[in-house]
Order: C-alpha cells, then structure tokens, then sequence
C-alpha cells in the first residue's frame, strides 16, 4: 500500500533525521566552514561565498553536497529523484546555520573541492 506524504511533511520527516545526526563544523575562515558527519568525520556540506564571475562585486552563498550523502537520502526516504533531496537539504542548512540560501544555492562537492581542504 503506497501513502501520499505532503512535501512539507517530507521536509519535516527529512529536517528531523538531519537535526538528530551529529554533525561537526569547523570554520575554515572568511565566514566559510565545514560540515562533517559524526561517524567518519568525512566533509558532507562545505559552505562557501562566491564572487561572481558575471556581476561585478556581488557576492553570494552556496554550498556544495556529497553525493553519495544525498544519495543515502533520496533511498532512506524514498524520493524517487535526488534532484527531489537537495531542496530538503537546503531547508534544513538553513535552519541549522542561519542563512538564506534558495534552492538553487547548492552544487555537487568533487573531488576539488575535498582537496581544497588539505
């Protein structure tokens, strides 16, 4: 038997499995930091301010995300598209942090950007 959930309940259901995770942060300066899960201490979320390369001096926020965390998101709450998570994780960051970033203000973290760190 399938059940109709809301996508606000979806997002409740998602922001309270986030919010009961551990999660670390470090800054790693500029007003940037890092978010890590408790397990393996690996960087699941890097937060960044952009300059953009089209508007001169406009600054922006954005984050990258782990695939393979979004992944295990869209498979434990059964969203059919990961396309469908990254709003969720978007919501649930800015609550946690306090920022104001829309939907759109997440790319994917490659492999640069996890070096970035070392």
């Amino acid at each position: 038997m399938k059940y109709i959930i809301t996508e606000s309940k979806i997002n409740k259901f998602v922001s309270n499995y986030l919010d009961g995770q551990k999660w670390y942060t470090w800054d790693i300066g500029d007003g940037e930091f890092n978010v890590a899960d408790e397990e393996y201490g690996k960087d699941i979320i890097h937060y960044r301010i952009q300059e953009s390369i089209t508007v001169p001096d406009r600054m922006f926020d954005l984050i990258y995300v782990d695939g393979m965390f979004v992944t295990r998101l869209s498979k434990l709450f059964g969203l059919e598209a990961v396309r469908d998570v990254n709003p969720l994780v978007v919501n649930w960051f800015n609550k946690k942090y306090n920022k104001n970033l829309n939907k759109d203000d997440w790319e994917w973290m490659d492999e640069e950007d996890e070096e970035e760190d070392f």
